[in-house]
């Protein structure tokens, strides 16, 4: 949805060329909605392409949502669409997969032996090709095809002179799930611009530098902190909220109602008068929320958007 709180004068990440281009403040990829105009194009794209585009890979995004499948199952085929799993067969070999179209497949690779792993389907193809290659007739064919499909799992069997093949039993696939480590550079950036969305054009002020240099190039600054943490269970909702103080901004950040973030810029005085709007995201039914405070928030006090 897009919304367009402030006319930024210039691209609050470059703070040069216009802002011309829309930016999902939480991304796309993962479930967001909110789009305001305030980057310019190159900036989107290098944005995208270095820090944004490597969100839905990440270990804890799938984490939540394969907790949350059953809930919002259109945003798990989304976020798990050509992401990798691994499996063993019965000597302990890694065998990786894919998963596409609702369906894990074997990603097709060669062996040092020389032998080729491949998905049953697509091995059909090729059995096939082979066969054809070396002079067999189409019912000679379909007989050894016939043959290998009621082939028990881990036997071995010969359907030419050069052609010895097997159909591998392999243990459940499972997703590489380390620890929840996603991006620091990606939580500023969220940070930042919903932070632009509460203070306008006072984003561009060069004090702000040492933001656009920690996202750009991962340059620490004493006055950027992040704390990180993790709620008692999933939930099919993103949620943003600011909090102004004396010297710094809060901008408190819970991503599927789980992983939670505070990203403290310290400003110094004097305070920046901003309403501390909340932002809630339902990701069930792809609904966005308002509350005009966080003491509204609190009080469960929405507005749809």
């Amino acid at each position: 949805m897009r919304i367009q709180f402030f006319n930024f004068k210039k691209c609050i990440y470059c703070v040069e060329n216009p802002a011309n281009s829309w930016e999902h403040i939480i991304p796309e990829a993962i479930g967001g909605q909110l789009e305001s105009k305030m980057l310019c194009a190159k900036c989107n794209n290098e944005l995208g392409s270095k820090i944004v585009s490597k969100v839905k890979a990440d270990p804890s995004i799938r984490l939540a949502i394969r907790n949350l499948k059953n809930e919002i199952p259109e945003l798990f085929e989304a976020i798990e669409h050509n992401q990798e799993y691994t499996a063993k067969d019965k000597n302990n070999r890694v065998i990786k997969l894919k998963y596409k179209n609702s369906k894990l497949e074997i990603i097709a690779h060669k062996r040092e032996n020389g032998s080729i792993i491949e998905d049953t389907k697509k091995g059909v193809k090729n059995i096939k090709k082979i066969l054809q290659k070396e002079g067999y007739s189409e019912e000679e064919i379909a007989k050894k095809i016939e043959l290998f499909q009621e082939l028990e799992n881990d036997k071995v069997i010969f359907l030419s002179k050069s052609l010895k093949v097997v159909k591998r039993s392999i243990n459940l696939p499972s997703p590489d799930l380390k620890v929840p480590i996603l991006d620091e550079r990606f939580i500023a950036l969220v940070a930042y611009e919903y932070l632009s969305l509460s203070i306008g054009n006072l984003i561009l002020h060069r004090k702000l530098d040492f933001v656009r240099e920690f996202i750009k190039d991962g340059k620490r600054s004493e006055y950027l902190s992040i704390d990180r943490g993790a709620t008692r269970s999933y939930e099919p909702w993103h949620s943003i909220h600011p909090e102004f103080l004396e010297t710094k901004a809060i901008i408190n950040i819970i991503l599927f109602g789980w992983l939670f973030f505070k990203v403290h810029f310290n400003l110094g005085p004097p305070k920046i008068p901003c309403p501390d709007l909340v932002y809630l995201e339902y990701l069930k039914g792809k609904k966005i929320f308002f509350a005009n405070s966080v003491e509204e928030g609190r009080r469960g006090i929405f507005h749809p958007i």
